[in-house]
């Protein structure tokens, strides 16, 4: 009975203090690209998009299961966020009981294995996994991870063949939700020593114990290659030329502080933390030594308190893939990061503290009452953190509060205050984001177009020329030349509008959208032919766009070929039957 009401205190008191989400947003960074513009993800669960989520590498991973979930999402809610968040949420509670039920499983111990699960469920580390709605794939994935280890906990007390295979095959999902699960086997042979104690048992000899996790080891590293192959052809990982290896091992020491600090001392959570400029190499030295020290003594310590040497390698081992020694995209850490990881840390702090009070009631009496105060403090500190996580602009305006040099934040936050119409506070955004990062594409791109909406085109003019230092070459942002001729588009300058879009199709030329604004601008010339192909290759790359074949029947329909116009204006009603423009156009005589 005391199982089963701690399994509903904890999923309950999860769900209540994540409250905030309910009356959350999506927010401009992911979102959009995950949920919300992902034509495959907005049709919900079909075959088509099942398909699509098994063999495509879209946004630089492979991770089938995550689009799963967020298609059972768009099928159950829509767009609708608060489903999204609620489901999310979901997923963190039973991480949380799961977790209950392991350390309980595992060692016995009811107090510790319970503290720890309440510090897994109501630190503010777990908010961004939680509240981030492209981060369903960590709440998933270790929801998986978990699992994998229970039904490994089953195999080891009574091995058969039905529970191996069963554990090997959620392990799977847990990869196919995210990658970041390739650390699973290692930390299966930290259990195996403690608190299962294989390595110790005369039943099995440690060579049969490391042989039996091969396969697991395998999956790890074809779901490595996979993702490191899939990331490279995307452009994702960052190359050395751009951050040498020397700054990343000084950043992965320095991180490895970092995510303690932020355990032990919970506050000026970010969305995005930048790279410091100059790293202390004293500090960082210092900080390594003390790694290594801290490491050595949970190794001599290990008999007396083997759960010390299990959490803390716990904690060294599964940040590995992610401590960007492999650089992927720009930031120096992340919270999400560190959701599984910390695990490892909770240990060790609730069996230390354990067994520091055993034979003193007193003592337990007063730890319970101070670890009941941490926990509603906790809990107090992820309420606030969640109502960060409201929108763009309140995640955005704290980031770029509790950081220096911030210029993701600066560049996202201003991004928000132009969708508020506020362009003037949006260009001083922008600013302060390049005092910070001058070269940055995005932001010189972001500040030539506020500088333009306010009718200052020659002032504009440079931050465009900086944004695309390589114009007359293939390569850099598509998305900068494609918006560049959308502007001349509407300024009729069609001719250099031609020029822009091209450029935007040499480097990313699987864009429909491209060929559809390509299609208009040469219509608008009156070279329908030209248009047509442009309208007729678009629909190839992208067959589920309404305004690629109302395009092609309006250009069909100027040509005189009104027989093909209505056949091409039937497509686009079929895929969008609530547009009235649509029916119009059918309706109507040339």
């Amino acid at each position: 009975m005391r199982n089963i009401l701690t399994i509903i205190f904890l999923a309950t008191a999860v769900f209540v203090v994540y409250t905030p989400l309910n009356f959350n947003d999506f927010v401009s960074l992911d979102d959009l690209n995950y949920v919300t513009l992902n034509s495959y993800i907005r049709d919900g669960l079909t075959l088509n998009n099942i398909v699509w989520a098994f063999k495509s590498t879209y946004f630089s991973n492979w991770h089938p299961v995550t689009w799963l979930s967020h298609m059972v999402d768009i099928s159950l809610y829509g767009l609708k966020p608060t489903g999204h968040h609620v489901m999310s949420v979901g997923f963190h509670a039973v991480n949380t009981v799961c977790l209950f039920l392991l350390l309980l499983l595992m060692t016995g111990k009811y107090s510790q294995s319970a503290a720890a699960a309440a510090l897994f469920a109501f630190h503010p580390f777990a908010v961004e996994s939680v509240a981030w709605v492209s981060e369903r794939k960590n709440v998933l994935s270790t929801f998986f991870w978990l699992l994998t280890i229970i039904t490994y906990v089953y195999y080891t007390r009574r091995p058969t063949l039905v529970k191996y295979v069963s554990t090997l095959l959620i392990f799977t999902l847990s990869l196919m939700s995210k990658p970041m699960a390739v650390t699973l086997p290692i930390t299966l042979l930290l259990l195996d020593y403690w608190p299962l104690g294989r390595f110790q048992s005369k039943e099995r000899r440690a060579r049969e114990i490391i042989m039996e996790k091969i396969p697991f080891f395998v999956l790890s590293l074809a779901s490595g290659i996979v993702t490191i192959l899939v990331q490279q052809k995307e452009g994702a990982i960052v190359p050395l030329d751009t951050l040498p290896i020397s700054s990343r091992l000084l950043n992965a020491i320095m991180s490895y502080w970092g995510y303690l600090e932020k355990i032990i001392h919970p506050i000026n959570f970010a969305v995005f933390y930048p790279h410091a400029e100059v790293f202390s190499e004293k500090e960082a030295a210092i900080k390594g030594a003390a790694l290594i020290l801290l490491t050595l003594s949970a190794f001599l310590l290990r008999k007396r308190t083997p759960y010390i040497l299990t959490g803390w390698l716990w904690y060294l081992l599964t940040l590995v893939p992610v401590i960007q020694v492999v650089q992927v995209g720009g930031a120096a850490m992340a919270d999400r990061y560190a959701y599984v990881p910390s695990i490892g840390v909770y240990i060790m702090i609730c069996w230390a503290v354990g067994w520091l009070i055993t034979g003193h009631p007193r003592l337990q009496k007063i730890t319970g009452a101070v670890f009941v105060a941490i926990i509603i403090t906790l809990a107090a500190l992820t309420w606030r953190q969640a109502e960060i996580w409201k929108n763009s602009g309140t995640l955005f305006k704290h980031a770029a509060n509790v950081t220096k040099g911030n210029y993701v934040a600066y560049n996202e936050y201003g991004l928000y205050l132009i969708k508020e119409g506020r362009v003037d506070d949006a260009i001083r955004e922008f600013s302060k984001g390049l005092e910070a990062a001058p070269d940055n594409i995005l932001l010189n791109f972001n500040m030539w177009e506020a500088l333009s909406t306010k009718g200052l085109k020659e002032e504009a003019e440079k931050y465009f020329l900086k944004a695309v230092p390589r114009a007359n070459n293939n390569t850099g942002e598509p998305s900068l030349f494609k918006a560049r001729g959308i502007e001349l588009m509407k300024e009729k300058n069609y001719n250099k509008a031609v020029q822009y879009l091209l450029k935007a199709l040499q480097i990313a030329p699987g864009d429909a959208d491209l060929y559809n604004y390509l299609g208009l601008v040469l219509g608008a010339q009156k070279k329908y032919e030209a248009a047509l192909a442009c309208f007729s290759t678009g629909i190839k790359a992208n067959p589920s766009s309404w305004e690629l074949y109302f395009h092609k029947g309006l250009t069909l329909k100027e040509m005189g070929r009104e027989a093909e116009a209505a056949v091409s204006f039937k497509e686009s009603l079929k895929i969008n039957p609530d547009a009235p423009i649509i029916r119009s156009m059918l309706n109507s005589k040339r």
